[in-house]
């Protein structure tokens, strides 16, 4: 089958969460399934400057609201998977893909309406033709409204990574968008009374997708489906929730040149080397036969940082130590910043976006925490496991999808799972993974359990397949829902 993978972010060179490390790894499995596919992505400036990439001849005459602009093309290869940039310096050569300070920047509309419209003409000049256009989140949730009104002979799938974000704009800016008036109603595009391009993409698109089975069944309810729970629940029978893998080839302890020592499951040695490192790297005192806690993440309420701080004093009086890298909103740095500087030698704070570091962490903590309020799919935790980072999660999302807990009784389980958006919650997730390290080999067994766990994008392959699949086998005349 040939398609066409179209998002906002690419890792390494273009990454702010998950969906540039799935934009990079899961192109690749599908080609490894002997698939025909590209990416197609926005020229952002650490794009530009990678040398992946190389300026072609091909500009895409690219039809937005007032005219027509012309876009040059740059392509690059990466294994089996073509990838093509879209370049436009005033939209996207730019310090952040998306906004400085933690907001958006103020044409963010513009920039992504521009960069969905060029993704379709690029469509049109890619040899195969494809036969799927799978986009991603809101911004690129322009693309089934797109193929609706142009009649291209093109399915599209598209892939909700976080329903918080919508692409949520005033009904006055709906000219922008290029489209015919008659988009703009409750059945497409418009959401008491404004713009809302996510919906419009899970009303129009042939397929919809999210990132795991529990998250496809939470935001069809009203708690967590940010006021689209009743949209999502009439395209049910087109809904499928499809749980990320990740790149077991780049993220493998075993070959990984950013630690200190490599090992695996099998010769799990050099962990306590990384261990010591860490320490050594975060100026940590030593845990004197207490564990260390990583957490590896976005500064920001949904992901349950607020819990953690809460409950650092408690944790440290325990002898545990805690280690944080990320970058978020600024009253969580600052409150970050200040437990450290309260807690000097226990807690370690890096408020960067460090992949490195993030590594460092995943090989030389003993517990990884991800105490989110919702979690889509979550890699990190993913990653923590790999590294034998025992993870201790929300029971929430992907999060219930992929951490499955640990008995003593079965030797069964990689990890913890507690009741989320719940500080007694974290208390006794935090409790139970202090009993665990006071048991040795129950804490040998859950962590070569999780180095053990296969990761990868294995399972996840057929399941996009029968995707793309059905949305071949929709009838031209799009079924209403």
């Amino acid at each position: 089958m040939n398609i066409l993978f179209v998002a906002a972010e690419l890792a390494p060179h273009a990454k702010v969460g998950g969906l540039a490390d799935v934009a990079a790894a899961l192109p690749q499995a599908l080609a490894a399934a002997g698939h025909s596919v590209s990416v197609a992505v926005p020229l952002h400036r650490g794009l530009k400057k990678s040398g992946e990439f190389r300026r072609t001849n091909l500009e895409l005459p690219v039809p937005v609201a007032n005219g027509t602009w012309a876009s040059r093309v740059w392509q690059g290869r990466r294994g089996g998977v073509s990838l093509f940039a879209i370049e436009r310096d005033e939209y996207f050569d730019r310090a952040h893909p998306y906004g400085e300070g933690g907001g958006d920047y103020p044409d963010s509309l513009d920039r992504f309406v521009f960069f969905s419209r060029a993704a379709l003409e690029l469509a049109r000049h890619i040899e195969p033709v494809p036969e799927v256009l799978h986009a991603n989140d809101w911004h690129t949730a322009l693309i089934p409204a797109l193929v609706s009104v142009v009649h291209l002979p093109m399915r599209t799938v598209f892939t909700i990574h976080n329903l918080r974000y919508q692409g949520e704009f005033p009904g006055s800016d709906f000219p922008r968008l290029g489209l015919p008036g008659e988009m703009f109603q409750p059945e497409t595009l418009e959401f008491y009374g404004k713009v809302n391009l996510l919906k419009g993409a899970i009303r129009l698109a042939h397929e919809v997708t999210t990132v795991s089975p529990s998250y496809a069944r939470e935001i069809q309810t009203e708690p967590l489906g940010h006021g689209l729970h009743e949209v999502l629940k009439g395209r049910a029978a087109h809904l499928s929730g499809i749980l990320n893998g990740i790149d077991e080839e780049s993220w493998n302890p075993e070959s990984d040149a950013e630690l200190k020592k490599n090992f695996s499951s099998t010769q799990p040695q050099g962990r306590e080397e990384c261990r010591a490192a860490l320490e050594k790297e975060m100026k940590l005192e030593p845990a004197n036969g207490r564990p260390i806690f990583g957490m590896v993440t976005r500064l920001a309420e949904d992901k349950g940082v607020d819990l953690v701080l809460g409950a650092a004093k408690e944790l440290v009086k325990k002898g545990g130590r805690l280690v944080v890298l990320g970058k978020g909103h600024t009253e969580l740095e600052e409150a970050a910043k200040a437990l450290e500087k309260n807690l000097p030698g226990r807690v370690a704070v890096r408020l960067e976006h460090h992949e490195g570091l993030a590594r460092r962490i995943f090989a030389g903590a003993d517990f990884f925490l991800m105490p989110s309020r919702t979690e889509p799919c979550g890699l990190t935790q993913m990653y923590a496991m790999r590294y034998g980072a025992i993870p201790v999660v929300a029971d929430t999302g992907g999060l219930h999808d992929s951490v499955e807990p640990w008995s003593a009784a079965r030797k069964k389980g990689c990890g913890i799972r507690f009741q989320a958006d719940s500080p007694a919650g974290l208390r006794k997730g935090l409790d139970q993974a202090l009993a665990l390290w006071d048991e040795p080999a129950m804490m040998s067994a859950a962590r070569q359990n999780g180095m053990k766990a296969d990761g990868s994008w294995g399972a996840a392959v057929p399941a996009y397949e029968a995707v793309y699949r059905s949305s071949v086998g929709v009838s031209s005349r799009r079924k209403k829902g």
